[in-house]
Formats: structure tokens, C-alpha cells, sequence
């Protein structure tokens, strides 16, 4: 239901004295090539770019009179390619170049769409496929070959067996004797996989088509009168020609196989066919054909399998067309003179209806005919219509009328002169013609009727304005030109206004009383269709849609995948490409609101789905019907819920009740929409709600619809509101249902004939929450004999028979009960007994009991028995029975609470919830009877109170005797003891018992350590605290730290463990969730409950959840939890255990914080103050761990897993990193620093575990400086080498190391202790270096050749320097971490380390000292004391041995005291550092000061070094004041 318009039209002539040959076009770079010749026959290539400019002309190698075959542009190459007849082919582009020449000749010649292969047919008829770059792939002669597709044809339904008709063997006669010309075309398929040959064979024209690869595939059927004309559909199904029979033309199809598949049947006029062209997209068929007047090009388009002629272009000289590549609306007609420029698009042919009034007519294009359909009265499917209109002209343009009703429409014909005027009625009578004029000039494209007299143009000229008086005088003014060209002329009758469009997107008026276009809006582009419709406060709003699919509302883009729109007063109507019809309200919302997307997840009355390709042709004005065309061509009408909801409330807002509920029942849509949409307005209303409807079915079924819920805001929410991912409201109201209920009842019950609605108010009684079933039977029980049965009988269809007849027998009516169950099916043997005995009983009390027993009414039933028991004292055990039965101890307390058994009530009352284990009012209860003491106290006991268990017992009137006392006693305490309420256990034995013992160890089972001290000597039991305290304080502070240690190393591992989860990115934990976003799309009708029969059974809620959905919601729930617990590694689910797991971690630390404090007290007192601040440690090192990391672990949260469907849950408010604003998990209370620093304990127990005493530290600083002093002064005085400060250096260091113990003495601080740990530790292992540079100093100086590498001098040095130099540093690192609670441990590993390292290092050298020692060839200085040489080497490697060994025992000590750990036996025993430590040291400077080394290396470079092995030893007098031997005279 479209046509064809023409949307700009651009003639370029060429240069004088020139005649067109031929063209092509290069799309990308919007230029045409024009081959043209002159008067000289020379041949030239003009090149045309954007606004058809000439900017390059060349001359070409060849005659203009050659016949070109072939002219195309080649996109890759960049140059236009030219086959000539005679064989030579041109290119042209940076150059002109003849690439070859066919001797043979070309005689037809075609480019593949893809630009890879040119096929070629020769003068000799064989076919010759190339490459782009001319290289020949095949050849062979065009009639040979073997088919590879053969056609079978057994006969059945062929033209030879079908009867044809009496003319047919003369038509095929003529057909036969016409002259075949014997012009040759080729044509490929769109994807260049086939191409098809139509030529002349034995005077007969044949098809043939070919492979890629030049093999014949197939040979079309043979066709009588068949031309030369070929086109192959880019789409690949048909190839077109044109066969000419006696009496017409026609365009035949056939398929790639050969077969013919169709025709159509050409105007009568045609003569001639010169060409077939089909657009890029196969949607328009191009014929050039020769109608005797002139030659023409004929543009026709198929739906529904039925041809149209859309339009008919003509011109002077017409050759052939030319389409866009890539435009399919854009096509060149190709003269003699020049090319004409078209550029079309498809529009709607149907009105923009503005009336109510208005036929909604289409007028669908045909020629010279018109197709018109009134779509408000007749909806014909096309190709079919209700009235053709003969126009005699082919039909240019079409344009509804802008005024009145809208049924008029003009016609612009073929000519662009002729305007034909076209009057209608409302109704289904045919269109009459009533006037038919000339417009100046020739150009008009588009013509619009704004008024009865004035029609406007658009066309070369501009806009013309027409006007036609009375007597036929045509009047026309051009407005001003315009500075852009203008494209689109619509009508809009909304505004009653037409509408221009310029090339830029600008929209005018066109002014009658000014004759100039005014601005309407701006388009953000150009639109090849626009509507208008005013929006109020907005004015004028303009609706375009692109070429692109583009739907803009003036500058705002509402879609940008557009297939077609329709413009109503109150809503704009459009379809898009993924499928959908949107529903936009026409209000300030169509600039300024939002426009949902096309979400499958999301059920809106503002979309819903369409058939792939459908398109809008019509949108009801007034109705709710909506007429789509299919793919196919055919026609829907469907009515949309946006439209019927529309209806609705306009219905509503004109107080249309009735039509408004029976377009609810029509449509399917909820009742509710009656009540809700305006509920003041319809209450209000009831009376004439109830006149207009007058019906009780109808009535019956609004009623029966009711719920407790607002539709407007869960289901018809209405398209104005509708907001992309916006959820939508809870929308429940309780009590609606049941208050429409009784305000609708007296107004049924006020009509004059109030028995019509009985039926519904019985329904409203009915539909109340809960039901009023008494109140129905009462109203039945006061009709008429005859009233009454049909009453009832409806009642029992609105409800459950049983539910009827237990409410009349609830109201103790014996006959209602017996008439409703002979109105049902129940078996009399059954019912009648059972009134019968009731009827007998002779107490009405005691029957009303009966009933409401029988009815499950137990409160009302005990009231009646407790009734029945004051008339006869003898129903007390059936009354006993029947409160314990129910429990109903409570309401018999009340009935009875003036009667004598009151008593036996409160104690059955007590026995009932000591069942329950509800001890604390089992014992209120007992003490309420007056009579059940024992059972009281028992149930104080069992309720833990007891205080209250034990005074009672003891009170004088109780009853119980010294042993029953001391019995309750034990017992209350064994039950605070099983309940590990310890110290209440123990102050019972305490109070009522001599039990000493138990109660000390139930003491130090609650860890109540002062309590069990002072208990042991108040009790003169001091054995106690060495029997039982003392071991229990052990096995607590064991306990205690293991517990800590446990929860330290998890929180660790834990937080570890975390800290790699959250490296994980977020969206790989989506996809390892698993999220399906796949969701059904819910029909209109989906979700509305089946209620169009008379009577509704039973109510339909659709808001609840059935039962299978809510079984499988409640097991994904679990599932999802028992995931979460689990906490699976790799698991999405594993971040928030570990966060779960630490919480938890946390809140054990702060449970252990008050024990930690208790036991240290404990410990203190006890004198246990090195276990004590170990285990203040040990529990800092947790609490600092916790504090470090816990802001870490809660803070930075990112995932939260939600257990009611196991769903995954990303936050939403979350920063760059995936963190959200606020934490998921609550961080719980982290214990501080503040909760565990225990002021009673001494500074110095924290960091030494014992009090250093105070005299060893001041003795070994004195001992270290006078060490330190006498080493310097015997530097000083042999003058020794700079090394050897190491040793008075390494004293000096020991003396400040001791100082600083000194102070910590005193006042022991973090910083002190730090100092002295570095200072006491790290020096000593500086002595190792002086021993290495001795024994280093003699081997170089001794110069002897060594066998191994390890005994060069620069290895020992350097080797055994560079490991102490790390054992130092190693050393250094860890005593400092040894002062941080969290790095202790840590940091006595580092030391560890160290000291191993060492340790191997001084038994590696030690193995080399006794080496060089035992070696004669190593020597040393030879100092003025030393007797020989000999003397003179043992003095050195004594000194130098002994402090390795006694290095050694020191590092072995080190070693075994940082195993033991911190706060181990080693490390608290401060005896063992003054023996292995300060004495040891001290010894090794002792043998320094006495075998001093300096004296052997003083500060010269000539050292004497033994002889060689094998020489005599050379005598020499030496002089006694000479201190080296010169190293050229070796001894």
C-alpha cells in the first residue's frame, strides 16, 4: 500500500555539439563519467562530481562513432573501462590506455557486481571470461555444452496439455514470423556466482546460463516472440525478459533452472521494449519502452504477486537507465543530450486521517490507474480494491485532501502538468471526478490540495500556488526561491497546513495569505516522509522519518530503526526493524519524555511484536484497530492494547460505562481498569454505572473481576509512563474489593425491580474478603418460596456446597442447613441423621456446642460447653477434655474463672506448657492453681531462676523437708551446670550445701578465678588452690592459646585467600554465575484470566504464584543458600563466605577479650607473669591482624548473593572499581587496642618475659669498655693495619648494647629495647669478619700458589665477608621485626636464618684456618716478641681459632633460643643470655687481647713468607731492627 514519489529531479545537458554515448558511476567518490562524442567524432570522458559540476574532460584513443558495448567503472583499479565493438578495450584513469583488442570483436560485454571477472561474448559467439587484470580464465563457444542442470518434464500441467484458447496457434504463428534482432546480452546474479546469455540461435532467441566458471549450467525454456532485453533480479530468484506477442507485451520471468515462473502483462501502448534494470535492493523493475509517442521508462514494483506501474518517467531522446550501486532510490535516465538525475522514495498511499468522519482511504497507484479502498467501511486485501479509477494518464503523484473530511484526493499525472480532482463521500461509494486542470510550466513532482480551490506544487519552479475560481480560471503564484532545494510536499491535516521540506531538514508552512514559506521546525536531517500534530503548550510538532529508518519528533530522535509511522491526534504509531510496533502519546512527553527500548524482558502496553516486515498502513482515528501490511503483501488488522486501552478511557472520561466495560470484555482487558482509572468519579457514579449496563451477567462479571489491586500502575500503566527499566509499583489495595462490594449493593438493592439483581448482590456478598456467606443466607432465607430456590441455586455456583452448608448450619437454622443440602448432592443417609440427632438434643447450649465442634469453631463451641456446664455440673470431665484436646487454657481461665474447678484449669494449664518446655509460665501457672508447689519449684529449676526455685522450697509452708531442699539444690545445680552457667551452679552448692570441692571446680570451669580463691580460703579449703585452681588456670591458658593460635592462623589464610578472590574480575564472576537473559516475551493476552462466561465460579487471581512455580522458586532458594554457606572455591558464592567466615573469626576474638583479662589477673596473682604476658601476646598478635585488615574486608565488598532464586546480584551503586557506596555485610565490633592493654602488667614483662635484673647489665658495660679501651691502645701501639678497629669497635658496640639494657632495666620502651636487641645481636658477628681478613692478610701476603679456587686470598676474603655481611643484615632485619606483635614471628625466622647461615659459614672456615695453619707455605709477620716464625703463626691462628669456636657455641645458643620461639624456656631464662651470651663474648675479646693479631699485621706491604717446598733454606744475616724481609730476597 505505497507509491512511488519522486523526491528531486536533476537535468544536466551537456557541452554544446556534444552527443552521449554512454556513463557509469563510482559511488564513493559521488562522481559520473559521461562518454560523449562531438560533431568532430571525436571521442571525450567528461567527469561530473557532487552537484553534477564538470571538472575533467580527456580525449579518447577512438572514434565516437565506434559502437560502445560496454562502459564501467572499476572501484579497485580506479579507472573506467571501455569495450568497444570492434574488440579494443580502453581504460581510463590516472592515463588513457588500449589494454587489448578481441580480433573477433565484442558483441556483448558485462561486468560481474564484484568487479573481479568481465564476461565477454565475441563476434564469433564464444564466451570469454577475464580477470580484472585481463588475463583470460576461459573460453568457449556459446551454443556448445552440456547442462549440468536438466529439466525433467513428465507433462503434467505444461502448456501442451492445458487448453490455451482459440487465438492461441495464430498469436504463435505471428509471434514466429516477427524479425528476431540479433543483439546479444549478458546479465550476472547479484553474488557474481552465475550469469545468464540471451541470444539468437536457428532464429530462435535461447538463455543460457553459466557458472563462475564458465560452464553451462542450464538452457531456459524455449519462448515464442522472446526479445533481447535481460536482467537478472540482484536477489538472485528470477531473470527477466520481455517476449512480444501479437497483441501486447509482457515480461516474463524465469529461474536460474530455466524454468518460467511468471509474467506480467506491459501497457497497452507499449510498442517497443528497449531495456530491463532492476535497483540494488530487487525491489523496482526499470523497463525502456517505445509507447509510439516517444520512448519512456516504466518503474514497477510486485506485492502480494501482483505487478504495479509506479511510475512512468519521460523525456526527449530516452536510451537507457542507469541505478545507483548502493542508493536503490536513486536511478539516471540516460539521454541523447544529457542524464536526468532521480532520486525516488516509497511513501504511504493512504490518508493522514484527521476526521472522525473520514473513509481512511489508500489510493494505491497502477498506471493510469487508481486502486482505491475506503479502510473504514471495506478492508480488501490487494491486489484487489473496492473502486478502480481510470485516470486515462499514467498517475505522477497522489495527495489527499488537507481540509474537511480528508476523502478527497488530486492526482498529478505522467504529464507534470494535469491535475485531476477527486471528490468522495463518507461511505463506500465510489470517488467522483470533478475537475481536471493544467498547471503552468512542465516540472511538478508532488502537488498537495490544501484547500476546496488551492492546490500547491513542488517542482523545478519552486512551490506554485494554484487557484481555481468557479468559472476555471487558474490562477498560479511561485513563492520566493529557496536557498536549498526542496524535496518532500505532505499534507497534514492535524494542522490543517502542507508542509515543504528543504534538502537540509527545514520544514515550512505554506502561507496562503503571504504566499511564502514560513518555518515550522528543523529536522536534525533530511526526511523523505513528515507529518505534523500540535502538542499544545509545544505548538507544532513535526514527525519525520529518514531514509536511514531514522524517526525524529523536530530534533529529537525517538528511534533509530523506523520502518514506517502513523500519526494520530492522540498517539504516534511506528514499527520498527527489530520487529516491534511502538505507542508514543502525543503530549509534551513526545519531546521531552522517554522512550522505552525494544526490551524482551519487559511486558508494556507501549510495544508489542509484529510479524519480520510488517509495515503500518493504517491507524484507526477513533477505534483501536491498527491495519498492517505483511511482507507478502497482505493485510492484518490487529487491535493493539495501547489503542483498546485509549478507547477505554476515553469511555471513561465521557461516563460511557457501558461501552467502556464492553471494550474491556471485547479486548480482554482487566475490569479492574473500570474502577481504577478515576475510583472517586466511578463510586460517585454507581447508580449510573449500574443504569447504563443494566444487565446482571454483565454486572455479575465486573464484580466477579474484582481484586485487591490497582491495574493502573501493575498492568495498564498507560504509554505515556512507560520508562525503560523502571520497576513498576507494588499497586496493591487492600480492601477495594470488599468496599466496591458494599457501596454497589444498596444501589442494586434500591432499583425499583430489585429481584433482576439479585444475582449480583449475592456476587458481591460473595466476592467480599473474606466471603459474607451468612450474610447471603440470611437475605435467601427472607425471599419467596420460588425466589428462594433460584437464589440458593446461584449461590452454590458462586461457592463450595460444604462451605454453604456449614455457614447455614453455623447459624444454627436447622431447616436452611436441610434445605441446602437437598440443594446439593450430599447423600441424605448422611445428613438427615446427623440434624435429626442435633434437632433431639434438648439443651440449646449444649447443641450449639455440638455445631460449633463439628464446624472447627472451638472458642465459640467452649463458650457454649462452659454454658452448658454451669446448668449441669456433671460435663466437667468433657470440659476438661475438651480444653486440653484444643488448647484452650487461656479461654477456659476466663469462662471459668468464678467456678470451683478453676484451679484444676491452671495446673492442666501448667502441665501443657512444661510440655512445651515453657518452664518460666509452666511455674506462673502452677503457683496460679494454689495446689502444685513441687511442680512449681521443678519448673523454676528447669527455667534456670533458682533464686525463685530455692525460696520457694524453703518457705515453711512448702512442704519440703532438709533433704528434699538439698536435693532441689543439687538439682538446680546440675542444671546451671549443663547450661554452663557455672557460676551460678556454684553459688547454689555454696548457699544450700557443703559441697566445697564441686563448687571450686565448677568455678574454675567457669574460669570465675578470684571467685574460686576467695571461695577456697572463705572455706578454710587452701588445698583447693593447688588441687584445682592452680592445674585449672594451666589447662585454661593452654586451651586458651591454641584457640587463639587457631583463629589467627584461619583469619590469615582466610584473608589471604580473599585478597586473591577479589582480583577477580566482576564480569567474569557474572559469567561464572550463569545469568540466562533469555526471557519469553508475554503475549497482550498472556496475562489476563478467562472470565467471559455468564457466571464466574470461582475468582482468578493472576498475581499469585501457582504452586509448581512456587515449589521451584522455594528449592532454588535453598539450593542457593546451601551454595552460599558451602562457599565452593571458585565459586561465585566464595566472597561473601570469606567475608561471612571473618565476621565470625571477629566476633570469637571479642568473646576470648573479657577470658584473656581474667586469666592474666589470675596469672599475676600467682606470679605467673611470663605465661601471662605470652599470652597477651599472643592474643595482640590476632586483635593487630584485625584491626589491619578488617576496614580491607568489609569496606571493599563487591558482590552481595541474594538466596531467593540463587541469583547473582551486582551491585549496582559502585565506583570504577567495582565497589559499592555502602557495605553489603555489616562490619561487626573489631576489638581495639584500648580492650586488651592491661595497665597491671610491667612494660618490661611485654617485651623480656622476666624482670632483668639490675646489676649484671652495669658490670658488663664496664667489662665491654675496659676490653674496648685496652684493644685501642694496643693498636696504637703496634701500629696495626685499619681492619683491626673491628675489634675494639665490636667492645665499644656490646658496652652501648648493654647500656641500653641498662635503661630497660628501669623503664622498658618499644624504642630502648629495639636499640638493644640491635646492639647486643647483630655486633658480635663482626669478630667473624676480623678472623676472615687475618686469615685472608696471610694468604695474599704469603704469596704461595693455591691448589683450589676456595684458598685464593680474594675468595676467602671476599666469600666469607659477603656471607657475614648477610648473616648481619639478615640478623639486623629480624630483631627489629621481633619488637612488632604481628612481624614476631616473622621475625625470629629471619634471625633463624641468619644464624643457620652462619653457623655453616664458620664451619666452612674454620675447615680453611686449620688449612692454612697446617700448611708450611703460609706464614706470618714476625713481631718483636716472637721467637720464630713458627711461634709467630700459632700465636695468630690460636686467637683466630679459639674466637671461631667460641663464635660458634654462641650462634648454636642463638639458634636454639629463636627455635624455642619468643617466650620459650631459652629465651625467659635471663641466665642463659649472661653465660652463652656476655661471657662467651667476653672470653673471645680476653684471647683478642692476649694472642693480640695486631701485632703480626702492621701497616706495610712486606710480609716474610716460608720457604718452598724442595729449596734449602738460604742463611742470611738479618738485622735486628729490620721488622720485614724485602719480597725480592725471600728467605
Amino acid at each position: 500500500m505505497r507509491n512511488l514519489s519522486i523526491l528531486g529531479e536533476t537535468a544536466v545537458e551537456l557541452p554544446p555539439a556534444h552527443r552521449l554515448l554512454d556513463l557509469c558511476v563510482d559511488v564513493t567518490e559521488e562522481r559520473v563519467f559521461v562518454l560523449c562524442g562531438d560533431d568532430s567524432a571525436t571521442a571525450r570522458l567528461l567527469t561530473y562530481v557532487s552537484q553534477y559540476t564538470l571538472t575533467d574532460e580527456c580525449v579518447l584513443p577512438f572514434s565516437a562513432a565506434e559502437q560502445i558495448m560496454s562502459m564501467h567503472f572499476v572501484m579497485e583499479r580506479e579507472h573506467v573501462v571501455i569495450a568497444l565493438a570492434s574488440g579494443d578495450i580502453c581504460t581510463a584513469g590516472s592515463g588513457v590506455e588500449v589494454v587489448g583488442t578481441v580480433d573477433a570483436g565484442i558483441a556483448a560485454c558485462r561486468w560481474s557486481p564484484d568487479d573481479e571477472i568481465l564476461a565477454l561474448v565475441t563476434g564469433e559467439a564464444r564466451v570469454l571470461l577475464m580477470t580484472a587484470d585481463f588475463d583470460v580464465l576461459c573460453e568457449h563457444a556459446l551454443d556448445e555444452g552440456q547442462e549440468e542442470s536438466v529439466m525433467v518434464n513428465v507433462g503434467w500441467g505444461t502448456r501442451e496439455t492445458q487448453y490455451q484458447g482459440r487465438g492461441l496457434q495464430q498469436e504463435e504463428e505471428q509471434s514466429t514470423q516477427q524479425e528476431q534482432s540479433p543483439e546479444i546480452q549478458v546479465s550476472w546474479r547479484g553474488d557474481g556466482q552465475f550469469l545468464a546469455v540471451s541470444f539468437v540461435r536457428a532464429g530462435m532467441r535461447e538463455i543460457r546460463v553459466f557458472s563462475r566458471d564458465g560452464q553451462l549450467h542450464s538452457v531456459c525454456e524455449t519462448v515464442t516472440g522472446l526479445e533481447h532485453t535481460l536482467a537478472w533480479k540482484p536477489s538472485g530468484r528470477l531473470i527477466a525478459a520481455t517476449e512480444k506477442r501479437a497483441h501486447r507485451h509482457e515480461v516474463v520471468f524465469f529461474e536460474r533452472n530455466g524454468l518460467r515462473h511468471g509474467e506480467f502483462v506491459l501497457h497497452a501502448d507499449t510498442q517497443r521494449a528497449l531495456a530491463l534494470s532492476w535497483n540494488s535492493d530487487s525491489s523496482v523493475l526499470a523497463a525502456v519502452v517505445d509507447v509510439g509517442s516517444g520512448v519512456c521508462v516504466q518503474l514497477w514494483a510486485d506485492r502480494n504477486y501482483h505487478w504495479y506501474m509506479k511510475q512512468e518517467l519521460r523525456g526527449s531522446d530516452i536510451q537507457r537507465v542507469v541505478w545507483d550501486p548502493e542508493d536503490p532510490m536513486h536511478v539516471l535516465v540516460v539521454c541523447a543530450s544529457g542524464f536526468t538525475s532521480v532520486r525516488l522514495h516509497s511513501v504511504p498511499a493512504v490518508a493522514h486521517v484527521a476526521s472522525t468522519e473520514s473513509n481512511a482511504a489508500s489510493c494505491v497507484v497502477n498506471g493510469a490507474q487508481v486502486l482505491y479502498t475506503p479502510f473504514a467501511y471495506a478492508n480488501v486485501p490487494p491486489p484487489m480494491c473496492l473502486h478502480t479509477l481510470d485516470a486515462r494518464v499514467p498517475v505522477r503523484h497522489v495527495s489527499f485532501a488537507a481540509f474537511g473530511a480528508g476523502n478527497g484526493f488530486a492526482l498529478l499525472l505522467a504529464d507534470r502538468r494535469t491535475v485531476v480532482l477527486y471528490a468522495c463521500d463518507s461511505g463506500r461509494s465510489s470517488p467522483q471526478e470533478i475537475r481536471r486542470f493544467m498547471l503552468p510550466g512542465s516540472d511538478a513532482r508532488q502537488i498537495a490540495w490544501l484547500e476546496a480551490g488551492v492546490v500547491v506544487s513542488l517542482g523545478a519552479s519552486g512551490v506554485g500556488i494554484t487557484r481555481i475560481d468557479d468559472s476555471d480560471e487558474v490562477v498560479t503564484h511561485f513563492c520566493p526561491e529557496h536557498d536549498s532545494p526542496l524535496v518532500v510536499l505532505s499534507s497534514a491535516p492535524h494542522v490543517e497546513r502542507v508542509l515543504v521540506e528543504d534538502a537540509r531538514g527545514r520544514v515550512f508552512n505554506v502561507s496562503l495569505a503571504t504566499e511564502r514559506l514560513e518555518s515550522v521546525a528543523e529536522l536534525p536531517t533530511q526526511c523523505v516522509e513528515i507529518d505534523a500534530v500540535d502538542c499544545g503548550e509545544l505548538g507544532v510538532v513535526v514527525v519525520g522519518r529518514t531514509a536511514r529508518n531514522q524517526l525524529y519528533a523536530n530534533t529529537r530522535l525517538l528511534s533509530p530503526a523506523c520502518s514506517s509511522f502513523y500519526l494520530r491526534k492522540d498517539v504516534l504509531v511506528f514499527t520498527t526493524t527489530t520487529h516491534y510496533v511502538r505507542f508514543v502519546a502525543v503530549n509534551e512527553g513526545l519531546i521531552t519524555g522517554d522512550i522505552p527500548a525494544d526490551d524482551e524482558a519487559v511486558v508494556s502496553e507501549a510495544r508489542r511484536r509484529v510479524e519480520r516486515g510488517s509495515t503500518i498502513v493504517l491507524a484507526s482515528p477513533t477505534g483501536d484497530a491498527v491495519v498492517f501490511q505483511m511482507p507478502r503483501g497482505n493485510l492484518e488488522t490487529v487491535r493493539p492494547r495501547a489503542l483498546a486501552l485509549a478507547a477505554v478511557r476515553q469511555a471513561l472520561d465521557t461516563r460511557q460505562y457501558r461501552e467502556a466495560l464492553m471494550a474491556c470484555r471485547v479486548n480482554r482487558i482487566d475490569m479492574n481498569m473500570l474502577y481504577d482509572y478515576a475510583p472517586a468519579a466511578f463510586m460517585g457514579d454507581l447508580a449510573e454505572f449500574v443504569a447504563q449496563v443494566n444487565e446482571a451477567d454483565l454486572l455479575n462479571l465486573f464484580v466477579s473481576s474484582l481484586r485487591d489491586e490497582d491495574v493502573t500502575q501493575t498492568m495498564y500503566t498507560g504509554i505515556q509512563s512507560q520508562l525503560a527499566g523502571e520497576d513498576k509499583p507494588d499497586g496493591t489495595k487492600p480492601g477495594k474489593t470488599t468496599a466496591v462490594c458494599r457501596a454497589l449493593r444498596p444501589v442494586l438493592q434500591s432499583v425499583t425491580d430489585a429481584s433482576q439483581f439479585m444475582p449480583t448482590v449475592l456476587t458481591t456478598l460473595m466476592c467480599e474478603k473474606p466471603p459474607a456467606i451468612d450474610a447471603a443466607l440470611q437475605i435467601i432465607a427472607a425471599l419467596g418460596q420460588d425466589r428462594r430456590d433460584a437464589a440458593l441455586t446461584y449461590l452454590l455456583f458462586l461457592s463450595d456446597v460444604n462451605t454453604v452448608y456449614d455457614a447455614a448450619l453455623g447459624l444454627y437454622d436447622l431447616p436452611l442447613a436441610l434445605l441446602v443440602a437437598q440443594r446439593s448432592q450430599r447423600d441424605p443417609r448422611e445428613y438427615l441423621p446427623a440434624l435429626g440427632e442435633l434437632n433431639a438434643l434438648p439443651s440449646e447450649e449444649y447443641r450449639r456446642f455440638r455445631i460449633d465442634a463439628q464446624l472447627s469453631r472451638h472458642e465459640s463451641a467452649l463458650g457454649h460447653l462452659c454454658a452448658a456446664l454451669w446448668e449441669d455440673s456433671d460435663r466437667w470431665t468433657e470440659v476438661a477434655g475438651f480444653i486440653q484436646k484444643h488448647g484452650l487454657f487461656r479461654q477456659g481461665a476466663e469462662l471459668l474463672a468464678d467456678h470451683e474447678r478453676i484451679g484444676d484449669v491452671y495446673v492442666m494449664y501448667g502441665d501443657a506448657l512444661a510440655a512445651d518446655k515453657d518452664w518460666g509460665q509452666a511455674a506462673a501457672a502452677y503457683l496460679l492453681s494454689q495446689k502444685a508447689v513441687a511442680q512449681a519449684v521443678d519448673a523454676f529449676v528447669q527455667n534456670k531462676e533458682w533464686r525463685s526455685a530455692m525460696s520457694l522450697a524453703s518457705a515453711a509452708n512448702s512442704g519440703f523437708g532438709p533433704q528434699a531442699v538439698y536435693d532441689t539444690a543439687r538439682q538446680a545445680s546440675s542444671v546451671l551446670e549443663d547450661h554452663h552457667l557455672f557460676g551460678d551452679a556454684a553459688a547454689v552448692l555454696l548457699e544450700y550445701t557443703e559441697e566445697t570441692e564441686d563448687a571450686v571446680m565448677l568455678l574454675v570451669r567457669g574460669s570465675h578465678w578470684a571467685e574460686a580463691v576467695r571461695c577456697s580460703h572463705a572455706r578454710e579449703r587452701s588445698d583447693l588452690i593447688e588441687t584445682t585452681v592452680r592445674p585449672g588456670m594451666d589447662a585454661a591458658c593452654e586451651s586458651l592459646e591454641e584457640d587463639i593460635g587457631e583463629i589467627g592462623e584461619g583469619f590469615a589464610a582466610k584473608v589471604e585467600r580473599l585478597r586473591t578472590v577479589r582480583l577477580t574480575p566482576l564480569s567474569q564472576m557474572t559469567e561464572l554465575a550463569g545469568v540466562d537473559d533469555s526471557v519469553d516475551v508475554m503475549p497482550d493476552t498472556a496475562s489476563m484470566a478467562s472470565q467471559f462466561s455468564t457466571f464466574t465460579a470461582t475468582l482468578t487471581d493472576i498475581s499469585k504464584i501457582t504452586g509448581s512455580t512456587a515449589r521451584r522458586l522455594s528449592k532454588n532458594k535453598r539450593k542457593a543458600e546451601r551454595k552460599r554457606v558451602r562457599g565452593k572455591k571458585g565459586s561465585v558464592f566464595e566472597e561473601s563466605y570469606l567475608v561471612d567466615s571473618l565476621s565470625k573469626l571477629i566476633a570469637r576474638v571479642r568473646v576470648h577479650q573479657d577470658a584473656v583479662r581474667n586469666l592474666n589477673l589470675a596469672l599475676l596473682q600467682f606470679g605467673r607473669a611470663a605465661a601471662a604476658a605470652h599470652l597477651q601476646r599472643v592474643f595482640a598478635a590476632v586483635v593487630e591482624a584485625v584491626l589491619q585488615d578488617g576496614d580491607w574486608v568489609f569496606d571493599r565488598q563487591r558482590v552481595l548473593v541474594q538466596g531467593d532464586a540463587g541469583q547473582i546480584d551486582l551491585v549496582d551503586d559502585v565506583n570504577a572499581e567495582g565497589l559499592p557506596a555502602t557495605p553489603r555485610l555489616p562490619k561487626p565490633a573489631v576489638p581495639t587496642m584500648s580492650d586488651f592493654d592491661n595497665p597491671d602488667i610491667d612494660n618490661r614483662l611485654k617485651y623480656f618475659t622476666y624482670k632483668p635484673v639490675n646489676v649484671a647489665p652495669e658490670i658488663s658495660l664496664a667489662a665491654y669498655f675496659v676490653v674496648g679501651s685496652i684493644l685501642v691502645w694496643q693498636m696504637v701501639r703496634h701500629r696495626s693495619q685499619r681492619w683491626v678497629a673491628i675489634l675494639p669497635g665490636t667492645a665499644f658496640s656490646e658496652a652501648i648494647g648493654y647500656a641500653f639494657r641498662t635503661a630497660c632495666v628501669y623503664n622498658t620502651t618499644f624504642g630502648m629495647y629495639v636499640a638493644m636487641m640491635l646492639f647486643l645481636l647483630v655486633p658480635p658477628n663482626a669478630l667473624a669478619l676480623a678472623n676472615y681478613k687475618a686469615v685472608g692478610k696471610i694468604m695474599r701476603d704469603s704469596h704461595a700458589q693455591p691448589r683450589w679456587f676456595w684458598l685464593k686470598p680474594g675468595f676467602v676474603n671476599w666469600f666469607y665477608f659477603g656471607s657475614d655481611v648477610f648473616s648481619i643484615c639478615m640478623q639486623g632485619a629480624g630483631g627489629g621485626m621481633l619488637t612488632g606483635t604481628n612481624t614476631r614471628d616473622a621475625g625470629r625466622a629471619v634471625v633463624l636464618v641468619g644464624l643457620i647461615v652462619q653457623l655453616f659459614f664458620f664451619a666452612c672456615y674454620l675447615a680453611t684456618a686449620f688449612y692454612v695453619w697446617w700448611r708450611p707455605e703460609y706464614t706470618v709477620h714476625v713481631s718483636p716478641s716472637d721467637v720464630s716464625h713458627a711461634s709467630a703463626k700459632r700465636r695468630v691462628m690460636l686467637a683466630v681459632t679459639l674466637t671461631t669456636g667460641i663464635l660458634y657455641l654462641r650462634s648454636i645458643y642463638r639458634i636454639a633460643e629463636f627455635a624455642d620461639g619468643y617466650g620459650g624456656k631459652i629465651y625467659s631464662s635471663e641466665w642463659a643470655f649472661y653465660v652463652f651470651d656476655t661471657i662467651l663474648i667476653f672470653i673471645a675479646f680476653i684471647v683478642y687481647i692476649v694472642f693480640f693479631i695486631g701485632r703480626n699485621f702492621p701497616r706495610s706491604s712486606n710480609v716474610a713468607r716460608a720457604p718452598s717446598v724442595g729449596h734449602e733454606l738460604q742463611q742470611r744475616p738479618v738485622d735486628s731492627s729490620q721488622l720485614l724481609v724485602s719480597k725480592d730476597h725471600p728467605v
